[in-house]
């Protein structure tokens, strides 16, 4: 059989080398690229394909949005099935990475033992959920097939938000604080958190659980 390629994509160094220590020689893996950014991978991975792609949800300030860059990935490389390994591992997080067209997710303060058998099963056409992620988000896998946006452009337009305002909400329910978007756009935290509590305000909701309650129901 033909080994799994598998590329990865991490804004950190230590976890590029860290991932590459724990396959390198498993049997049935292939680590085809290493990349710290998304345009290094757009750039190589039409002559380098890979099979699956371990992605980091939350990069650094000049990345798109983990929302933003599976879907733009599912574009470009349809054939090339997501894992997504991440810090924010939350139940939000994890449903939302499920909807929009990740196969799989592992926190990144989780055992590895299981990671080559994850690659495996979502090379496979699988849906891979590690046992603290399934616990948490025990009706994620019944959604996958549903539409992919949990607030769909329309219900923002219709919310009357502001480019910036939709940036901010998008980035929070893809797990980041507000000092992570602050820094990802370039502003102050005043300035990211002014803009999430006017969101908040247009979208009718006085709290974080709001929000997510609001996610399906804007579909």
């Amino acid at each position: 059989m033909k080994p799994v390629r598998v590329a990865l994509l991490d804004d950190h160094a230590v976890v590029r080398q860290g991932l590459v220590s724990h396959l390198g020689g498993t049997p049935g893996i292939a680590i085809v690229g290493i990349y710290k950014n998304s345009r290094e991978l757009m750039r190589d991975m039409p002559t380098v394909p890979a099979d699956v792609l371990l992605l980091d949800f939350v990069l650094g300030r000049d990345e798109l949005d983990g929302v933003s860059l599976i879907r733009a990935l599912q574009v470009r490389f349809p054939a090339c099935r997501i894992l997504v390994l991440s810090t924010q591992n939350d139940s939000a997080t994890v449903s939302l990475a499920l909807r929009v067209g990740a196969r799989g997710f592992i926190g990144k303060d989780e055992d590895l033992s299981g990671l080559a058998k994850a690659i495996r099963m979502v090379a496979s056409g699988a849906i891979y959920l590690s046992a603290e992620a399934s616990y948490k988000v025990a009706d994620a896998i019944q959604q996958i097939n549903e539409p992919p946006q949990l607030i769909s452009d329309n219900a923002l337009q219709l919310a009357v938000l502001s480019a910036r305002e939709q940036e901010v909400i998008r980035c929070y329910l893809d797990g980041m604080t507000i000092t992570e978007i602050a820094e990802k756009f370039n502003r102050s935290i005043k300035t990211i958190s002014t803009q999430k509590a006017t969101a908040f305000r247009k979208l009718g909701i006085t709290s974080n659980n709001g929000l997510f309650k609001i996610m399906k129901t804007l579909e």
